[in-house]
């Protein structure tokens, strides 16, 4: 007797599963969910010679607004240009590309808050 997938036993082709814009959709969110985990599998320390522990935590916090503010303001920026653009998209489903920019959105503020506590003479240490 030979074994059969379930997809196959109910008359679907395996291949309907990886092909047209379901398998993109379904392609790039699995991408976007490994690489999210990988980004917050981590935690990073950050070393400045002569800084007490007090400075690091006002710097770390400084930095943390600053890129808080950059990204939201970043973030209200795409959705003002996705609400111009919605009648284009109508009828489709949008949120492979809102999870694509939930991960830009992070990959953003992490680049910013690394950017700014380098700048203020930090090193980071993973």
């Amino acid at each position: 007797m030979t074994r059969r997938s379930t997809a196959a036993a109910a008359g679907v082709p395996l291949g309907a599963f990886t092909r047209g814009p379901l398998g993109v959709a379904l392609a790039v969110s699995a991408a976007v969910l490994l690489a999210g985990c990988s980004f917050f599998s981590h935690s990073v320390t950050w070393t400045k010679n002569g800084a007490t522990e007090e400075q690091s935590h006002s710097d770390l916090a400084q930095c943390r607004e600053q890129a808080d503010v950059q990204t939201e303001r970043d973030r209200n920026i795409d959705q003002d240009i996705s609400a111009a653009n919605s009648g284009a998209n109508a009828g489709i489903d949008t949120s492979p590309l809102q999870n694509m920019q939930s991960y830009h959105d992070d990959r953003r503020y992490k680049s910013i808050l690394e950017d700014c506590m380098a700048q203020l003479g930090y090193q980071k240490v993973e």
